[in-house]
């Protein structure tokens, strides 16, 4: 009885593990990433200045002011690691300085829904340059092959 139970809860397993694989990035609104499968999601977004913008989207991806959250993230560059803050600016968290130059680095992202809450980690392969299908910086990219290691369009 135990092996069947124990086979069975494998296969779920596998499934559920096979399916989050498979699913295509979301969108984000702002034309960054989103680093959440369910709702609330949260996405970064690299802007022009190179400030980074974490916004908060409900299941309908429907914006959502944030509220107790606390946001900060580390760009791991190879000039070194740049530690950025984040304050509330045009119902979004906006970072109070700018991504170090250059991309072909992982940045941090870490959330946590008050300050009393455990942290969740995000790690984002950051490079800005546009994918020549979705037309979205490569960060941010959608296409089919995204989550794998032959993206290099």
């Amino acid at each position: 009885m135990k092996t069947i139970r124990n086979l069975t809860l494998l296969f779920l397993a596998a499934v559920a593990s096979a399916t989050a694989l498979l699913a295509k990035p979301i969108p984000g609104p702002k034309g960054g990433k989103i680093v959440t499968t369910e709702a609330p999601h949260v996405e970064l977004f690299v802007a022009a200045d190179r400030t980074v913008v974490v916004s908060f989207y409900d299941k309908d991806l429907k914006p959502v002011a944030p509220a107790a959250q606390v946001v900060s993230a580390v760009a791991e560059a190879k000039s070194g690691k740049v530690n950025l803050s984040f304050a509330t600016k045009d119902g979004a968290l906006v970072s109070s300085g700018p991504m170090p130059e250059g991309d072909g680095y992982r940045v941090v992202l870490q959330v946590k829904d008050d300050a009393q809450a455990k942290p969740k980690n995000y790690r984002i392969e950051f490079h800005d340059e546009v994918c020549g299908e979705c037309k979205r910086a490569e960060y941010a990219c959608i296409c089919d092959d995204a989550g794998g290691d032959k993206h290099d369009h």
